[in-house]
């Protein structure tokens, strides 16, 4: 047995088992007979374990050096350390595709897990099926990752340095995976009801999923983040990447869901919103793949191309249309009939989708024209973060606005002594301007400020609301912590608020200077007193590193350094950041003098508030996990308000 016999067999098993499984389930809702679907679940882990096996197949062909899998040629060497190894796998395609498959039957095998009627259970199982067809077929035909080499080379290239030069390598891109292959399961569940014409409880079961998506979602953007800010040398952390985009689009249609599922749970309405959420999230993380690995653009995070756009491509019109086909032949049935006042909470709801729908579809737009206008009229142009930041701005705000209020209004209509609420974050909201105004902030700052105040205050006066409540019903008013689902999305919101207040100053006042340095010449810059006290070389195997000695009057030594990779023609910086509450210290070696090391370039990047960014992200993960921890006995039996 070889890595590559085992991998093959073991991808061959899994499309075999999927397209079984998709067969058996069809045929359980087309005949109404149980024993298929009792069949086609029987498929579920052999399929998950058929996958983990070719996965591991890989990391055997990895670990054992084997550059006969043209795969480990191609993104291994000897050098590699063993944790850079480990996360090989994914970077490149075939591995990618591979991780995305075996994620793809952990989550069909815990789907399958869950109490569904026979109807609806046979569709979802067969969408699930489908997917996993889509990428075993793409496996099995045009990117194996177990294609051998007819002379296999003695050592191997190693992956890209951009993704070996971060511990975060190992983790940002399986929490993206686990976000995108978890739409799937939501995705399912619509196709299933609108399938069915069972309307009734998909929108709770498929909340539940959405969140499960949303939270890793969240994580492996933050993390994303963290990467280029410490990876790219730039010292920033978003610069509105095409790929950047398409990762983010999902996001913003999956938080759009999750908005109006409560309104649905709670009131009935907004079905069709609903399932156009739910498909068009899952579709845009098919797009995203599409984007990252065609080849079609070029971008910073563009590691893997091959020829799998085609494929992608169909499947995202594959998906689009089955969903929209569907909601189209059911529009009737889902269409809203009660009216509702935009003065409320579910107009709150609504309206903060349509603000993170129409986010989506500004990114979508950016992205996408300069791919149009060079398809068309073969002319190249590009749009950059002014377009991007030109709409986001105003968006973010309206967002931050509703989250504030949205909460505190009832359903259907807002009562009188709501405007006192109302009244009071309003004025939160103009002093907290003003105040930013006072200390010489700019208006966008200053109402960054101002509206992260006026959500604090919002969220103390819903922590207020619901602890009197319990007092005055003689309840424990720690008793209000129970409450999963209001305490979770009150953490999230207030990380929103954080992350926002982050963006706005972080953007607003970031400072950078740059100045060469003689040895023992000091430097007086942003309040810090520099002093350059020579060059280090370093042989690390893989790399050759040359970091900058510099004394600092504050943080001690700092060391930034270069990174010289055999792969690449130009050096890699890896820059010193120092974190701090306030201001981040972001130290750069841009150059040296390779003779003597009498001399070195130095950038310092002073940025407000990005430390508040990362806290933020973790608050999120927090928050989501709060509200998914399984509820307690008594909490479930008592019942849990929507937030």
């Amino acid at each position: 047995m070889t890595p590559a016999l085992l991998g093959n067999l073991g991808v061959s098993l899994a499309l075999a088992f999927s397209l079984l499984g998709l067969a058996l389930a069809l045929l359980a809702y087309g005949q109404g007979d149980g024993r298929y679907l009792r069949g086609a679940r029987r498929l579920v882990f052999p399929a998950f374990l058929a996958a983990l096996a070719a996965f591991l197949a890989l990391e055997w062909g990895l670990l054992t050096h084997d550059f006969s899998l043209a795969y480990v040629a191609k993104n291994h060497s000897l050098q590699d350390p063993l944790w850079v190894t480990l996360v090989t796998p994914w970077a490149a395609l075939e591995g990618s595709i591979l991780l995305w498959g075996l994620l793809q039957t952990l989550y069909t095998l815990l789907a399958s897990r869950r109490s569904l009627d026979p109807w609806r259970a046979s569709l979802v199982l067969a969408v699930l099926f489908g997917v996993q067809v889509f990428f075993f077929g793409v496996m099995a035909t045009i990117a194996s990752p177990f294609e051998t080499l007819p002379n296999p080379p003695q050592d191997g290239v190693g992956p890209n340095p951009l993704l070996q030069n971060h511990w975060m390598m190992a983790v940002h891109p399986v929490l993206m995976y686990l976000g995108f292959v978890g739409l799937s399961v939501p995705f399912a569940y619509a196709i299933a009801a609108m399938a069915t014409r069972r309307y009734q409880t998909w929108v709770e079961e498929t909340r539940w999923w959405t969140l499960v998506a949303w939270g890793f979602l969240t994580a492996g953007k933050v993390a994303g983040m963290w990467w280029s800010y410490e990876v790219l040398g730039w010292g920033g952390y978003w610069a509105w990447d095409p790929v950047e985009n398409a990762s983010f689009v999902p996001w913003l249609l999956a938080t759009a869901f999750l908005h109006t599922a409560i309104v649905q749970k709670t009131r009935g309405a907004f079905k069709a919103w609903n399932f156009a959420f739910v498909t068009l999230a899952f579709a845009a993380t098919v797009l995203g793949t599409f984007l990252t690995r065609s080849g079609v653009i070029q971008s910073v995070h563009a590691f893997a191309e091959g020829p799998v756009g085609p494929a992608f491509l169909g499947f995202f019109l594959l998906a689009t249309s089955l969903g929209l086909g569907l909601l189209s032949r059911v529009s009737r049935e889902v269409r809203d009939t009660a009216l509702f006042r935009p003065f409320s909470r579910e107009g709150a709801l609504l309206l903060g989708a349509f603000f993170f729908a129409g986010w989506a579809l500004v990114v979508v737009l950016g992205t996408f024209y300069p791919l149009l206008v060079e398809a068309f009229a073969g002319a190249k142009v590009s749009v950059g973060a002014p377009f991007f930041n030109q709409f986001s701005a105003p968006l973010g705000a309206g967002i931050l606005l509703l989250m504030g209020v949205g909460p505190l209004l009832p359903w259907r209509r807002a009562r009188v002594e709501v405007f006192r609420n109302l009244y009071l974050l309003l004025a939160v909201l103009a002093l907290g301007t003003l105040l930013g105004l006072q200390r010489g902030y700019t208006w966008g700052a200053s109402l960054a400020l101002g509206l992260f105040l006026y959500n604090l205050a919002a969220i103390l006066l819903l922590v207020r609301e619901g602890v009197l409540g319990r007092v005055r019903a003689g309840l424990s008013p720690w008793g209000f912590l129970e409450n999963r689902r209001r305490v979770g999305s009150l953490v999230v919101h207030f990380a929103v608020a954080l992350m926002g207040l982050a963006i706005a100053f972080s953007q607003t006042y970031r400072l950078e200077s740059e100045k060469t340095l003689y040895r023992g010449q000091a430097w007086e810059v942003a309040g810090l007193r520099l002093t350059f006290q020579g060059v280090r070389a370093l042989d690390e195997g893989r790399r050759f590193a040359v970091e900058a000695l510099v004394q600092t009057d504050r943080f001690g030594e700092v060391r930034p350094r270069l990174h010289f990779y055999p792969q690449m023609n130009s050096p890699l910086p890896s820059p010193k950041v120092v974190y701090t509450p306030g201001n981040d210290y972001y130290f750069l070696l841009m150059d040296f003098d390779r003779e003597k090391g009498e001399w070195a370039s130095l950038r310092l990047i002073v940025t407000p508030l990005v430390f508040w960014m990362w806290v933020a992200g973790g608050l999120m993960a927090l928050g989501t996990l709060y509200i998914l921890w399984p509820a307690s006995r008594r909490e479930e039996v008592r019942g849990v308000s929507p937030a």
